[in-house]
């Protein structure tokens, strides 16, 4: 039953190791970096994936331009760039 005693003296053993460890400066500060890291990681990764959707964008713009068919305009409502962007790749 969960009565958040220890019921044994391991369980006893356990949760005073996990006190100390929640008390201790050193792991305190391992934990916080280990966080820092992996907030670091994730913005990381969003960027290289919006970088890549941008790169494919463009390079589907690029085939439309030589493709011939489509309008810059249209090619910017397809591929999300500005008219700008695609005027340049031309």
């Amino acid at each position: 039953m969960k009565t958040g005693q220890a019921e044994t003296p391991y369980t006893e053993f356990i949760n005073k190791m996990v006190k100390d460890a929640q008390e201790n400066p050193y792991w305190k500060r391992e934990y916080m970096d280990a966080m820092m890291d992996a907030v670091h990681q994730d913005k990381e990764i969003r960027k290289a994936e919006a970088k890549g959707a941008h790169d494919k964008a463009v390079e589907t713009a690029r085939v439309m331009l030589i493709n011939g068919k489509l309008s810059v305009e249209e090619i910017s409502d397809i591929t999300q760039l500005s008219a700008e962007e695609i005027k340049e790749l031309q």
